[in-house]
């Protein structure tokens, strides 16, 4: 018979040698990687946003966001006789600010649905400290173009200690959920960012264009990292399995 014995000791000529190559190996391909995936980030196509259409192509009263988030829309309205919330707590251009978002009341034969609606809109935004007020009377036509964005969270935080300007109240976040209680059902659950504004109230920055991946640079990106991730366990099945002294084998009775 013959018996084994256990393994003899670690071979750290073979060991670093290995880990060596293995290090070597796996930055090449990390740095290959990254730069394929900085191309596919560089010479990507820009994609302009989608032109405006009119709101009830996309969203309808209390229908779910979805993929009408970011979408150019056109819509007409009167200014609903509801006080309109000034948002607190926001900053535009690093400057501290507060936002105006009023109610819209949307006719019938503009929702899609066959009754009126309601539509919260961003009209624009001022210097924090500024109290103002809505500038077009209750009632007052309104032909409206921007784009829709996803609502935010109730957020209890504090507001003002200053009274606010007639016709609005302080409001810490531009959430639906909140406006509902107070405007009239049903409620839009986005709301529209005018690019208009007003001529207190300044409009924010109109949509930006997109860029998509190359995705040819970013195909070869994620082939590198498996290239490297592939040299990694070759080297460490190959550690397992030679970086020790072999067993010796010793005859027996």
């Amino acid at each position: 018979m013959t018996a084994a014995t256990d393994r003899g000791a670690i071979l750290w000529g073979r060991v670093l040698s290995a880990v060596l190559i293995a290090l070597l190996a796996v930055g090449v391909c990390g740095a290959l990687g990254w730069w394929q995936w900085s191309r596919a980030s560089t010479t990507g196509r820009t994609v302009q946003p989608e032109p405006a259409v009119p709101l009830a192509e996309v969203l309808l009263p209390a229908e779910t966001g979805g993929l009408a988030y970011g979408r150019q829309v056109t819509v007409t309205g009167t200014w609903a006789d509801e006080d309109a919330a000034v948002v607190t707590g926001r900053e535009v251009d690093g400057r501290p600010a507060e936002m105006l978002v009023r109610a819209l009341t949307v006719p019938a034969s503009e929702t899609g649905t066959g009754e009126e609606a309601t539509l919260a809109v961003v009209v624009g935004w001022r210097p924090e400290g500024d109290v103002a007020g809505v500038d077009d009377a209750p009632g007052t036509q309104a032909t409206i173009e921007g784009y829709l964005r996803a609502p935010e969270a109730s957020a209890a935080s504090s507001t003002p200690t200053a009274d606010p300007a007639d016709g609005t109240f302080w409001a810490s976040a531009m959430a639906t959920s909140e406006l509902a209680q107070t405007w009239p059902a049903p409620l839009y659950s986005a709301l529209l960012v005018s690019y208009e504004g007003t001529e207190t109230w300044t409009a924010l920055e109109p949509l930006p264009p997109t860029t998509e991946l190359n995705f040819r640079s970013a195909a070869y990106a994620l082939e590198w990292w498996l290239f490297g991730a592939f040299a990694l366990f070759i080297t460490v099945r190959w550690i397992r399995d030679n970086g020790r002294v072999p067993p010796t084998r010793e005859d027996g009775a």
